[in-house]
């Protein structure tokens, strides 16, 4: 029999479980888990603005960082936070301070991306997050790519729906897309604890579908489901267990 401690604050979390507190936008659409970027300025760099919105009625105080994943050899990333950084420095210095329901503008935070003359595709994972909320940072994956690469080359973009039903007691479906890419043996569906400890994997062989997993072996709580590709956390959403 689930413990039942956690239930009055599972009751507060299923009101916001589904609310992102941070929300990113590029060229005014709301941006997902993945965003590829097609450079055009092989030579030169390329600035990127995206726009960081505050969804939560307090004031954030917003810290970017970034870990590179893979790179075009010579190429190079940054990111600004009113001043731009060196490429080295993977977490800002300063915040990001956004008031309740504040957007950032244009001249607040952007990416810089120079591929040096080169073709191919640089990944980085890009983190937002203030340590005052109870919950993951908000993350997406840039793919910049550079001139014409071939089908093998082309990034892994994916997407989680939500979870049905949610919050879940013995049972729950996580359908998936990978675009509809095939990538053998390489994805997984993973389940993790508040902590970040693993207490589910399941291999997908599919660019698209979906399963049911047992929970019954989980006790109550908040959970995170993601589909990873290569050992990589493409999209992560969360998960609540009665």
């Amino acid at each position: 029999m689930k413990k039942i401690a956690l239930s009055l604050l599972l009751a507060v979390f299923s009101m916001t479980a589904f609310s992102q507190s941070i929300q990113l936008f590029y060229n005014n659409e709301e941006v997902s888990d993945t965003l590829n970027l097609n450079i055009e300025n092989l030579d030169d760099d390329n600035t990127i603005w995206l726009s960081v919105k505050n969804n939560t009625n307090d004031s954030l105080f917003i810290t970017v960082s970034k870990e590179l994943i893979s790179e075009v050899p010579g190429s190079f990333n940054t990111f600004c936070l009113g001043s731009c950084y060196d490429p080295s420095v993977t977490v800002s210095p300063a915040t990001l301070d956004l008031a309740a329901g504040e957007a950032s503008t244009d001249g607040q935070f952007h990416l810089v991306y120079n591929p040096m003359g080169s073709v191919g595709i640089t990944t980085v994972i890009f983190r937002f997050a203030d340590q005052r909320l109870n919950e993951p940072a908000r993350e997406v994956v840039v793919n910049y790519i550079s001139g014409e690469v071939g089908i093998q080359e082309q990034p892994v973009t994916a997407k989680l729906f939500n979870a049905y039903p949610n919050p879940a007691t013995s049972n729950v479906t996580i359908q998936y897309d990978l675009a509809g890419r095939t990538i053998g043996n390489n994805a997984q569906i993973v389940i993790t604890s508040l902590v970040g400890n693993r207490v589910y994997t399941q291999p997908i062989n599919n660019a698209s579908g979906k399963t049911n997993i047992d929970l019954s072996n989980l006790v109550a709580g908040i959970y995170f489901y993601s589909i990873e590709v290569n050992g990589q956390a493409i999209s992560t959403k969360k998960l609540i267990v009665k």
